[in-house]
């Protein structure tokens, strides 16, 4: 019989920023179907995440974000269906996000093959209650802000995986909609145009002796504007402790510990330490 599994993280971050618009998360190899919808239908069972991100902690106004994420495998349509729920704040913008994806899945090579892809629907919303500043309250320039806008949007990948390793290409964003966030004086349309993201990721699970399974990962992302690195390195002993430290090159250093509570349900906490100019203020 197949089982329902949870996995649940908690992921507290103290900084972490480059110039993009998707969520990023230290935690990336807990949450593959988050980046690549090509692990949609992917396992035998329901896995179901959770996972909530604080930076810059002790700021007023931080940033957060949490993100639920279903992988439904269904043996009749080859594959699987996928829900994912995120909501983001940064400033005075929220973001909130709701996707429903399709994933079909193939044996080739003594491993598996996953295409997918996920049909995003973003509502972003700015309000001047919270966004205008005394010196800008009567600016006549700064007229129709405050209204929510809509959005769709594609996200399509491809995920490999074979009995100890793994490796993917992906992208968001394909369509790069816009967000009408208001107007501005004489009737103009405020917007802010979507940017099409990449990313690579690849794993592999070594065993070591005495119950240890080594779980290097890494994750290339890039709008082709910026593009970063995060190097990650986990241990899980005898399945139920985790540990590991991830490095986000030019950012943060971070570190990660967890514990398998059930056969089916796992609790993951990391923590950022920043390493770019921000840390002179954290």
């Amino acid at each position: 019989m197949k089982k329902n599994r949870l996995a649940l993280f908690a992921i507290l971050c103290s900084s972490a920023l480059w110039g993009q618009q998707d969520v990023q998360f230290t935690q990336f190899a807990n949450n593959k179907i988050f980046y690549n919808p090509g692990v949609i239908g992917s396992g035998d069972a329901i896995c179901l995440s959770a996972a909530h991100r604080s930076q810059w902690v002790g700021f007023d106004n931080a940033p957060t974000t949490q993100n639920f994420s279903a992988n439904i495998p269904i043996s009749f349509l080859h594959g699987g269906l996928s829900v994912n729920v995120s909501n983001d704040i940064i400033g005075y913008f929220q973001d909130i996000t709701a996707g429903v994806g399709y994933g079909y899945q193939m044996d080739l090579a003594g491993g598996v093959l996953g295409f997918g892809i996920r049909a995003d629907f973003r509502n972003k919303n700015i309000t001047t209650g919270v966004w205008a500043p005394p010196q800008t309250m009567n600016d006549p320039s700064l007229v129709g802000f405050g209204n929510s806008s809509m959005a769709t949007d594609l996200s399509f990948g491809a995920y490999y995986r074979a009995d100890n390793w793994y490796t993917g290409l992906s992208s968001t964003r394909l369509l790069e909609t816009k967000d009408l966030i208001g107007t501005v004086s004489g009737g103009s349309l405020a917007q802010i145009r979507g940017q099409r993201h990449y990313y690579w990721m690849g794993g592999y699970d070594l065993d070591l002796e005495n119950g240890f399974v080594l779980q290097p990962a890494i994750m290339v992302k890039s709008d082709l504007v910026t593009t970063q690195l995060d190097l990650n390195v986990a241990a899980m002993y005898n399945n139920q402790l985790y540990g590991g430290v991830t490095y986000r090159v030019n950012d943060a250093f971070a570190v990660m510990a967890g514990y398998q509570l059930t056969k089916d349900l796992r609790a993951t906490y990391s923590y950022d330490i920043t390493t770019s100019s921000l840390s002179n203020s954290s």
